[in-house]
């Protein structure tokens, strides 16, 4: 895929903790899992997959606040998409740019694919005018934040969906990200999955605990995924849910962080900045060439991302990382600047 997904960084981050290089090019909380997480995991004894898991989904019923019954557990947000994606017999819609898009068009290559843009910084998603045109017998496929331009979905452009389509699919990993969920629409209509992955904000690996709320005529393939779970996978899900606060902690940091950065690049002359709902800020390329930007950072010692979808041509996206690694990128694009303009 272009859009990288979130590594598995939790053992990483130990090994490259000497690393001089600052990788902004991902999409995660940058402070890893919470430390009762890892020791959950290291210490985890062999358990029945069963018995972890009802205990799993009561603790996200209280959490989330939905119902138990509608809770269902899997191991990875893409394998699940994929496989819902390919049991469809109709028409697929996709949305992009966006890393579930890539998704849908490397898992879907048999069926025929509604492509519907969405536009940097557009408030809708699906208008009117797009939601009569949408094939009837068609499975929606959206991120929410989306990645890489950190746009979310709207509750209006969900409900143009869930009337338009047979089944909705909204890929929420980075709702941590945005305070920003569709999970309370997902109990009132019946034709949508809400997905949700611990990866991107708690750390944990990318084939870890996924979990979807989903109505039951919808769940169909969502038990069989849940065989692939490791029992650690989901102790160290609980943990993180027992250990919430400390997490929020940290994505309070990232958010503060992004919000600080947009303000800086805004400054710059050479970088537009989008507004973003996700662990990143993703910013048009002015004046100066995209390539010698992403070189000169990286001669820094700095690593951003450069999308590669068609549209996003002079756009990068900068992830957030600690506040010391996002001091050398401000300083390092201040340098850089004069260098690239002249």
């Amino acid at each position: 895929m272009n859009l990288d997904r979130p590594a598995r960084h939790t053992s990483a981050q130990r090994s490259d903790a000497f690393d001089p290089t600052i990788r902004l090019d991902l999409a995660h909380n940058p402070y890893g899992p919470c430390p009762a997480a890892i020791e959950a995991v290291e210490a985890c004894l062999e358990s029945s997959l069963e018995s972890l898991a009802t205990t799993f989904r009561r603790r996200l019923s209280e959490v989330y606040r939905m119902p138990v019954g509608s809770i269902h557990l899997f191991e990875c947000v893409d394998c699940a998409i994929g496989a819902l994606a390919g049991r469809h017999l109709g028409p697929i819609i996709a949305f992009p740019p966006a890393a579930t898009a890539n998704l849908v068009a490397e898992s879907c290559r048999r069926s025929d694919i509604v492509s519907i843009t969405r536009g940097a910084c557009g408030d809708a998603v699906v208008g009117a005018e797009f939601a009569a045109d949408i094939p009837a017998n068609g499975l929606a496929i959206i991120d929410s934040p989306s990645n890489p331009l950190g746009s979310i979905v709207s509750p209006a452009d969900m409900m143009r969906l869930s009337r338009a389509c047979t089944c909705v699919v909204i890929d929420e990993r980075f709702a941590e990200f945005s305070e920003f969920s569709l999970l309370p629409l997902a109990r009132e209509l019946d034709n949508v999955i809400v997905m949700r992955s611990f990866a991107p904000w708690a750390g944990l690996p990318e084939s870890c605990c996924s979990w979807a709320v989903a109505p039951p005529k919808l769940a169909e393939g969502f038990e069989r995924a849940m065989t692939a779970m490791q029992p650690e996978a989901i102790v160290g899900a609980m943990a993180t849910l027992e250990n919430q606060a400390s997490v929020s902690e940290t994505l309070k940091l990232v958010r503060e962080e992004r919000s600080r950065l947009y303000r800086f690049l805004r400054r710059l002359s050479f970088l537009q900045p989008l507004p973003s709902w996700g662990p990143f800020i993703t910013g048009r390329v002015t004046v100066v060439s995209r390539q010698n930007l992403v070189d000169g950072l990286a001669k820094r010692g700095i690593r951003i991302h450069a999308p590669e979808e068609p549209g996003l041509e002079e756009y990068v996206r900068i992830g957030i990382g600690s506040r010391t690694a996002m001091d050398r990128l401000r300083s390092a694009l201040l340098e850089l600047g004069p260098e690239l303009i002249t």
